[in-house]
């Protein structure tokens, strides 16, 4: 499995991750995207787990967030 972090207060909305990685973030009725599946949350962090064959859309969303809040692997 591969970690997720995400720093869901820091969102801007941009919907960037939601639309390269739509198994793992959603936009919530705020208007900020959240994981779909979160495992616990660890301020400022909100934890997931993904698939290791599901890396290379998760890198990229990480990569497109423009306020760089999607960290994989380890904070």
């Amino acid at each position: 499995m591969l970690p997720i972090f995400h720093r869901q207060r820091e969102c801007i909305g941009c919907e960037s991750c939601v639309e390269i990685s739509p198994n793992y973030f959603r936009m919530n009725k705020d208007g900020l995207a959240e994981l779909i599946e979160s495992t616990k949350v660890e301020e400022p962090y909100i934890h997931a787990q993904g698939f290791e064959e599901d890396r290379e859309s998760l890198t990229e969303a990480a990569a497109a967030c423009p306020v760089h809040i999607i960290l994989l692997d380890r904070p």
